[in-house]
């Protein structure tokens, strides 16, 4: 600790002039003000400038620059050196900026601060004036059909008196206007064949404007020719094998017809990879129907879903010697039919050490249609040297999971029309998992049938038709039922519930929406997730009528094991501001509750919440915060008492790009979990209005992240701030009275936390 601050010290003591030349001033900052109240987001015109002062970490600290004065390498930044001629190209694209906006008479200055320092801040003043705005709108269409077009979606239009005359708003406008007749059919119609003409009066800011959408062509004498609509006459699939061979042009491939198109695929294969049905049913392309961009893109939207494609790519060429006739070329590229992958972690359970291994097999086309089934085995072993009677002892676990996925809509009756407008996937999932500890044994079967599909890009929904859990407890240590289990008598033990053998039959529902998109610029992302479940309803409806057997403590029984019944409700919102190309602020709140009823007094662990940890109040390791005020004594069986019915929590995360592929961060966390019920076994548990937001644990800390693009490797580091178990002042507000023995909590994890 010494050493790091020592460190950090002595690289804040260089030098951040050394590399400036003489004469010349380090640029420290760029401001951008303006004398007009009614010009907003000035950031906007700040990112135009043609320089950018040196990074800062968390917009305070220029380590990069200061490690570059002290070595003076390209492991550093160089210093950003000022440059006037750049700020006076800064000033014209920032006036060209306000003139697009609709500030025709703008103009910009700009002026540096010189410090004693040889450093300067640049300030971009905007005078934007007079605003034009729009008073009239005229519009000319050369071409009826198109004008027919027009007339139909007029109220979507962008352009109506009282807009400013803003470039990026005619922009949209003519976009818009594209992609609506594109979908119409007319396959050659682009942006140049729309127009603007502005009308302004002397000393007026007001604007009448014109908006010309030409025709195809017009001849010299007059003659308008109108746009064509076009057809598509022929749809040719060109798919390739498992090695991503494509069939040889010199020599003939095998064809087959389907449904009004052929799939070409190369002739070394006996049948193509994909099953035309399912080609079908993943295309909106039809061999007759009128060009529509729309179908083209539900199109490449269906067939990425399909996990045995690379890639694909659309093309649509005019037929020779027709007049508006088209043939559609789709470029099917396969990926490896098989792929296995290993995987090796280490572990640590409250300062037992271990490892674990795994090994997946992937088949991407199980059946020739994109069905991917995975199967993984799964091994770990732990070390136990804090667990009182079984020092020295070791946990094994083995686990086998098995998934099958298919590309589409799994229920009968449905048509491909409706298979294809579904977007759909089905999965049917099979796992063991066996714990095998020195005080007890576990084994858990489940298997699971799912759908999930979306609507729009946007909205995606997931239906567990049944995810059916059995839990087997085989064998319990004499001295952990005697020393723990035989000491209890409540019926509602939460200890006893979750050492004895229990089915759960969950259905359950979920929906998620967020409006990022891959490569988006929007400065504002968010994502919204909601989950509802619920268990053992239907046996608990049939259990008296059928007369199912009860056990000692008055469950009923399928089978000779007690059923699970409660329902859980779910959910989370993330945001996300970029602040500007190197910081992002990312907010994240999330709650829940489950309530046992009916064949249970209390939640099977697998459905508890529990508090601490690396995605969770990170001043906490996992599984070490709450109920409530509680506070765990015994290592043995916290992992169970410290666990929850209901669960709070908000996190507020500035994330800070620092330099090569190293991203860090400074958190926020709040949070806790609570008992829906008094248990006890959870003293200070309890869920209640009136004190339970004096029990919200708060911390804070910093992280690094290791952002690969294809796997991000996160460090945390939490320290306590508010701890609501604490039995005095001293303990409770570790912020005033850190330890960092006791206070302190590291984190390894892969991804970010929200």
């Amino acid at each position: 600790m010494v050493l790091s601050l020592t460190a950090v010290l002595w690289l804040a003591s260089c030098s951040v002039y050394k590399y400036v030349p003489e004469g010349h001033y380090l640029l420290n900052k760029i401001e951008v003000a303006t004398d007009e109240k009614g010009v907003s987001d000035l950031s906007k015109y700040k990112n135009l400038s043609y320089q950018t002062p040196n990074t800062k970490w968390f917009g305070l600290f220029r380590f990069p620059l200061r490690f570059y004065s002290l070595t003076g390498t390209k492991s550093g930044e160089a210093p950003v050196i000022y440059d006037h001629l750049l700020s006076e190209a800064t000033c014209a694209d920032m006036r060209r900026s306000l003139m697009n906006s609709g500030y025709l008479n703008a103009q910009v200055t700009y002026s540096s601060r010189k410090n004693r320092r040889p450093k300067t801040t640049v300030q971009y003043q905007l005078h934007p004036g007079k605003m034009f705005v729009v008073d009239s709108v005229r519009v000319t269409v050369q071409d009826d059909a198109i004008k027919d077009i027009l007339d139909k979606h007029k109220k979507e239009t962008l352009l109506v008196p009282g807009i400013n005359l803003d470039a990026s708003v005619l922009d949209d406008e003519r976009n818009r206007i594209v992609d609506l007749v594109h979908r119409y059919g007319y396959f050659r119609f682009n942006r140049d064949y729309v127009s603007f003409v502005a009308d302004t009066a002397k000393g007026s800011d007001k604007v009448g404007l014109r908006m010309i959408v030409a025709a195809e062509s017009t001849d010299d004498d007059g003659t308008v020719h109108a746009h064509r609509q076009f057809t598509i006459s022929s749809i040719n699939y060109v798919l390739s094998d498992k090695n991503g061979n494509l069939p040889d042009p010199s020599v003939a491939s095998p064809v087959e017809n389907y449904n009004g198109f052929t799939l070409m695929y190369p002739g070394n294969s006996r049948k193509p990879m994909l099953r035309p049905k399912i080609v079908d049913i993943h295309s909106f392309l039809r061999e007759g129907m009128t060009y529509n961009s729309d179908s083209i893109s539900k199109t490449y939207s269906s067939l990425s879903r399909l996990g045995m494609l690379r890639y694909t790519n659309i093309s649509f060429s005019e037929i020779p010697e027709s007049d508006n006739l088209l043939r559609a070329d789709v470029l099917l590229m396969s990926l490896p039919k098989h792929s296995v992958s290993f995987e090796v972690e280490g572990t640590n359970t409250a300062g037992d050490l271990g490892a674990a291994a795994s090994m997946s097999f992937t088949d991407r086309n199980l059946f020739r249609g994109s069905e991917q089934f995975t199967i993984k085995l799964r091994g770990a072993y732990e070390s136990i040297s804090n667990l009182p009677g079984y020092t020295g002892d070791t946990y094994l676990e083995y686990g086998l999971e098995a998934n099958l996925d298919f590309p589409e809509f799994l229920m009968p009756f449905l048509s491909q029309e409706q298979q294809r407008r579904s977007q759909a996937t089905s999965r049917f999932s099979f796992k063991v998992n066996a714990q095998r500890r020195p005080e007890f044994q576990k084994t858990i079967f489940s298997a699971g049938w799912s759908y999930r599909w979306g609507d729009t890009w946007q909205k995606t929904h997931q239906f567990d038709v049944l995810d059916l859990n059995y839990l087997v407890v085989p064998w319990i240590s004499d001295y952990f039922r005697s020393e723990y289990l035989d000491q209890v008598f409540s019926a509602r033990s939460i200890l006893k519930y979750n050492y004895e053998d229990l089915l759960i039959t969950k259905i359950g529902y979920t929906f998620y929406y967020s409006n990022a998109r891959i490569h988006s610029v929007n400065p504002f992302q968010y994502s919204v997730r909601v989950g509802v479940e619920t268990s053992g309803n239907m046996f608990s409806l049939l259990s008296k009528p059928l007369g199912f057997e009860q056990n000692d403590g008055g469950q009923y029984k399928v089978f000779g094991v007690a059923f699970a019944q409660y329902a859980k409700q779910d959910f989370s919102f993330t945001a996300n501001w970029r602040l500007d190309r190197m910081n992002n602020l990312v907010a994240h709140a999330e709650w829940g509750i489950a309530i046992p009823y009916g064949n249970s007094t209390s939640l099977p662990f697998e459905k508890r919440y529990f508090a601490g940890g690396a995605n969770s109040v990170r001043g906490w390791a996992v599984r070490e915060l709450g109920p409530g005020t509680y506070r765990g004594n015994d290592k043995t069986i916290d992992y169970i008492k410290q666990s929850g019915d209901i669960k709070l929590g908000a996190s507020l995360e500035y994330r800070s790009k620092l330099f090569w592929k190293i991203n860090g961060a400074a958190f926020i966390d709040a949070g806790n979990i609570w008992t829906i019920r008094e248990y006890t076994e959870q003293p200070g548990g309890l869920f209640e209005f009136d004190s339970f937001y004096k029990q919200i644990a708060v911390s804070y800390g910093f992280g690094l992240r290791f952002d690969f693009g294809f796997l991000v490797l996160r460090l945390d580091g939490g320290m306590k701030a508010y701890n609501p178990s604490g039995r005095t002042m001293y303990r409770k507000l570790p912020l005033v009275h850190p330890v960092l023995s006791r206070d302190f909590a590291f984190h390894l994890a892969v991804g970010y936390p929200f």
